[in-house]
């Protein structure tokens, strides 16, 4: 009689069991289910954590610039031009930690000679050993003037372009090594030491003479104090330059133009006032290099008043090369009268912040006195060459700055 009520147990037993299976299983898709959830959830905040830290930034130069005959200065000829100083740049920030970062800065400019080509002008790991001191190693700007941390953001300059009589008469501008930055509190204003070292190849779409230039043991260093509306900086930089190919010029080589390890030196002081509405900045720098190639004074006052969104401002600035008659000469006399610079170039210009990030800028530029050289312009060596004489330019320029 048991084992006939066992069996009929069975079918119940049984029941039981696949509705425990049953229950079982769901618990097991429910566990699976919440975990693949969780596993989506921390993929999520494993990618946002990443793209956290990144920070892209641009930025925008529109130019448009035209001068009264063909003299050359800053690129300008007699027909309206919208690629020389015009340029669209990227900078991306990576975090790698709290005390490191990853910098990389791609420009690519409208000049004839780089015809919008991309170009790393940063690419370098920072690391802050403490909150006062700072180093960075890559490829760096050459920290020799006031802007030189801003050289390719209009936005951050106050007129259309940089004193070209001072900025334009070095033409390397970055350097692969490293610096150091140490900060140093006051009581209502600090002091940075700076020291670099490094060497750059300057590849020849880079300068006007189309030869590949190499500067090697550069270092220097740099002092400023600050109280956020006066600023007082002096910079000193050395290098061994060497050039390998010969110049060239229109197409044309000129002979004599190579040279190996000759020394140059720079020696820069600049002062800043930025009050609540007058705005004053001025540098005086020297060059010195061996062999033919000049050494030069040169230095600028830029003045601005800001009035609402609009700021009128007035730069006056001037170059002049101190060895014309005692360096050594190159083969090619053309080179020779393009090398003896003596000129003095006078702005008038308004910048107009249309907004927070957009300004709208117009300048004249008026250049003269070249006194018994050609201005270092080689419009009017090409002008003397066919009897006849440029003995100033004119150029008026327009220009849209933007920061995103």
């Amino acid at each position: 009689m048991m084992t006939i009520k066992a069996f009929r147990l069975l079918p119940l037993a049984a029941l039981c069991a696949l509705s425990g299976q049953a229950n079982a299983t769901s618990t097991t898709d429910a566990r699976i289910s919440e975990l693949e959830n969780q596993i989506s959830v921390l993929t999520e905040q494993q990618q946002s954590s990443v793209a956290d830290r990144f920070q892209f930034d641009g930025f925008a130069s529109l130019n448009l610039q035209v001068a009264n005959n063909k003299a050359g200065y800053v690129g300008a000829t007699d027909k309206l031009n919208l690629d020389e100083g015009s340029l669209f740049g990227l900078q991306t920030v990576f975090t790698v930690n709290d005390s490191t970062q990853a910098t990389v800065q791609l420009v690519s400019r409208g000049t004839e000679l780089e015809n919008w080509k991309p170009q790393i002008e940063w690419a370098f790991i920072s690391h802050e050993f403490t909150p006062n001191l700072k180093g960075r190693a890559g490829k760096l700007r050459l920290p020799l003037f006031m802007l030189s941390d801003y050289l390719e953001v209009g936005y951050a300059q106050l007129g259309v372009r940089v004193p070209n009589e001072v900025y334009g008469n070095v033409v390397a501008t970055s350097f692969t090594g490293a610096d150091m930055l140490y900060d140093i509190e006051l009581d209502d204003s600090s002091i940075q030491l700076q020291g670099f070292a490094g060497s750059h190849n300057l590849s020849s779409d880079k300068t006007k003479f189309r030869a590949q230039t190499t500067f090697d043991q550069i270092y220097g260093g740099v002092v400023s104090w600050t109280n956020d509306t006066v600023t007082l900086r002096s910079s000193y930089a050395q290098a061994k330059v060497t050039s390998q190919d010969e110049w060239t010029l229109s197409g044309a080589s000129l002979a004599g133009t190579k040279f190996e390890n000759d020394e140059a030196k720079f020696y820069g002081i600049g002062a800043r006032f930025d009050g609540e509405n007058l705005f004053v900045m001025s540098e005086v720098t020297r060059t010195e290099t061996q062999g033919f190639y000049p050494d030069a004074d040169a230095a600028y006052v830029t003045a601005g008043y800001r009035i609402e969104s609009v700021t009128p401002y007035f730069t006056v600035s001037h170059l002049k090369t101190k060895d014309n008659d005692d360096r050594k000469k190159p083969s090619a006399q053309f080179l020779q009268e393009l090398l003896d610079m003596e000129r003095t170039s006078y702005s008038v210009g308004a910048r107009w912040d249309v907004y927070t990030n957009m300004a709208l800028k117009a300048d004249a530029t008026y250049v003269t006195d070249f006194g018994d050289t050609n201005g270092g312009l080689p419009g009017v060596v090409n002008a003397k060459m066919k009897g006849k004489s440029i003995d100033d330019t004119l150029v008026y320029t327009v220009k849209l700055d933007v920061v995103f």
